[in-house]
């Protein structure tokens, strides 16, 4: 029997047989499934458990007049806290404007061999090839989308041919792929020549939001700096990032942290939204951050501009649980809602980091929360983990060999 063919309790008794697991790993395998076996059948292959990360939610976005709770999915506790924290200085100063764009993914056809005499056939043809892909999915015509663009693009050994379509409230990569693969045999059969591919592209360039935020000084300021002082600063690390390709990649991962985080919440492709954010930052030639801040009036402007590729509906968005329940809690209404608020967390977390980085320090904030994992690497249980944790915040050492330090003075 092959691989895919067992049961996941199949391959976990290979898995031990062979020596990979061991009893008690193989134990845990079992007894720690957090969807169902169909479930975890449907959307992966090979599949021997769950693998789980903490759920948690981020406070006090106010984004275009509403207020939101924003679930999280991260291993990493210094990203939900610094979203609250950048979304809270924000809401101060009225919260977050956000201003999407149409949600058009585009698809490739791509076509080789083709004759002087073919491309000017399937040119004469594009009234016909453009009614027939509009035709192509009309589930999604009824639900008020389709195709709404079609561009001929002519290579040194390639000819394309590029669709625009509006998937609505889907991520839509099925649904493009679909009216693509339909209007590739259609093309076919009017012109001679192969079709290397049909697939969507994940550009993002149909997908891009523009969000802005305002800081009153006030707000900015801590006990060593004033809130002017911590501004200037922001502004300045700002501009470097525009100048420096290794800052701004930082920079913008700063923002991906939140952005990430919000899209596993909801079920939604991060993979997908990794390339098509990196691939927006690079449009000019050299890599830019997603994000600049300036000064205007005693406030602290921030504008984020990025493409955010994403869905409210179908696929795994529909079948998983926790991710329905990360739309109930936002209470979205639409892909384009929840554009908003990707959006505007990357921006929260990115005003967060900056305002660190000029004062006491990325580490100061990242490690003190860090401070219960590295507890538990250490192998503190219970209460002990509060209690390791504590103590590392005061001695400010945070090295595995003083966490286990800590937990054996403890014990003892």
């Amino acid at each position: 029997m092959k691989i895919y063919q067992m049961t996941d309790e199949e391959r976990i008794k290979l898995l031990l047989d062979s020596g990979y697991l061991t009893a008690a790993q193989a134990k845990e395998l079992e007894e720690r499934k957090t969807i169902s076996k169909d479930l975890a059948d449907s959307l992966s292959e090979n599949q021997i458990g769950s693998f789980s990360l903490p759920y948690g939610f981020a406070t006090d976005f106010l984004i275009n007049g509403k207020n939101f709770l924003v679930p999280m999915v991260t291993e990493e506790p210094s990203v939900v806290a610094a979203a609250s924290n950048g979304a809270k200085r924000i809401k101060h100063s009225g919260g977050f404007k956000t201003f999407p764009s149409s949600r058009i993914i585009y698809g490739q056809i791509v076509l080789e061999n083709l004759t002087q005499e073919a491309n000017e056939k399937l040119e004469a043809a594009d009234s016909e090839i453009f009614a027939f892909a509009q035709q192509a999915h009309p589930s999604l015509l009824k639900r008020g989308g389709g195709v709404v663009s079609m561009h001929f693009n002519h290579y040194q050994d390639f000819t394309e041919v590029e669709l625009g379509i509006n998937t609505v409230d889907a991520m839509g990569a099925n649904l493009v792929n679909t009216i693509l693969e339909k209007t590739a045999h259609k093309i076919s059969t009017l012109i001679s020549g192969d079709v290397l591919c049909s697939i969507l592209s994940n550009s993002g360039q149909g997908q891009v939001i523009t969000v802005e935020a305002k800081v009153n000084f006030e707000d900015l300021a801590t006990k060593k700096m004033t809130g002017s002082e911590v501004a200037s600063r922001i502004v300045k690390l700002s501009k470097f990032a525009q100048q420096s390709v290794k800052r701004a990649v930082t920079h913008n991962k700063g923002i991906m942290n939140g952005v990430d985080a919000v899209l596993l919440a909801t079920g939604n492709d991060f993979r997908a939204q990794e390339a098509a954010a990196h691939s927006f930052a690079f449009e000019s030639g050299q890599y830019q951050p997603f994000s600049q801040w300036r000064i205007e009036s005693n406030q602290l402007i921030g504008t984020l501009k990025m493409p955010v590729e994403l869905g409210s509906v179908g696929g795994a968005i529909r079948a998983l649980p926790m991710a329905q329940l990360s739309l109930a809690i936002m209470k979205i209404t639409s892909s384009k809602e929840l554009q908003c608020v990707v959006s505007s967390v990357g921006l929260a977390n990115n005003l967060s980091a900056l305002r660190a980085l000029v004062t006491t320090g990325i580490q100061a904030g990242h490690m003190s929360l860090q401070s219960k994992s590295l507890a538990i690497s250490a192998g503190a249980i219970g209460q002990e983990i509060d209690q390791v944790s504590k103590k590392l915040n005061q001695t400010k050492d945070y090295s595995l060999q003083n966490a286990q330090n800590i937990l054996l003075e403890l014990r003892k």
